[in-house]
C-alpha cells in the first residue's frame, strides 16, 4: 500500500512517495508519506516505511528493505540510507538516522538516533542507539552500542563478513528487477 501522510498539527502537508522506476514495491509493504525510493531498490512484503512522523525518509540505490522491517521516526526527524544499504529481515529504522553507503543491518536489529559510516556491519539482534559509527565498524550479533565509547572501540569487519552486504544487494537488486517483469507481465 503506497498512500500520503495525514495532515497534523506538526506537517500540514500530505505528501506521496517518489518512487524510481526500476524499483519494486511489493504490494504488502506499506509505503506512507515523504518516501523517496532510488533506483533498483527492493522492498519486500511485510515492510513498513512510514514517513507520516519523521520526513523525509530518503532510501538511496540500490537498498533493500526486507520482509518486517520498520522504518518511522521522531517529529522533526528524517532518515537517509545512502546506496547499496541493507536493512535486513526484522530491523527497526527510527530517525533520527543517516546511514552511510554499503552498509548492512542484520536481523532484528535496531538502529536510532545515529549514523552509521559507510560500510558499517551492525550484526542481527544488535541495539545502535545515540552513537556515531566510523566507516567500517563492526557491531557483533547482539551487542548493545549506547554510548559514543562503546561505539569508538568496535573493531572492523572481520573478513569473513567483508562481501556479506555485496552479495545481499547483488539477490535483491535481481529480485526488484525480476518483480517488475512479473508486474508488467500480468
Amino acid at each position: 500500500m503506497i498512500r500520503a501522510n495525514p495532515k497534523t498539527s506538526w506537517n500540514n502537508a500530505e505528501s506521496m512517495s517518489t518512487i524510481a522506476s526500476t524499483a519494486y514495491v511489493d504490494e504488502a509493504a506499506t509505503v506512507i508519506g515523504d518516501v523517496r525510493i532510488g533506483e533498483r531498490v527492493y522492498v519486500a512484503p511485510g515492510a513498513s516505511v512510514r514517513a507520516d512522523e519523521a520526513t523525509p525518509i530518503t532510501i538511496g540505490d540500490e537498498c533493500n528493505v526486507q520482509d518486517g522491517a520498520v522504518f518511522h521516526g521522531l517529529e522533526g526527524s528524517s532518515i537517509r540510507l545512502g546506496r547499496r544499504v541493507s536493512i535486513a529481515h526484522g530491523a527497526v529504522v527510527h530517525g533520527p538516522l543517516e546511514v552511510g553507503d554499503e552498509s548492512f543491518v542484520g536481523f532484528n536489529a535496531v538502529v536510532h538516533a545515529s549514523t552509521l559510516g559507510k560500510k558499517c556491519f551492525v550484526g542481527h539482534m544488535a541495539l545502535v542507539v545515540g552513537v556515531r559509527l566510523k566507516d567500517g565498524s563492526f557491531v557483533p550479533p547482539g551487542t548493545v552500542i549506547d554510548t559514543q565509547e562503546k561505539a569508538d572501540a568496535l573493531g572492523p569487519i572481520p573478513e569473513n563478513l567483508k562481501g556479506f552486504n555485496d552479495e545481499v544487494v547483488k539477490v535483491n537488486t535481481e529480485f526488484a528487477k525480476v518483480y517488475l517483469q512479473m508486474e508488467k507481465s500480468c
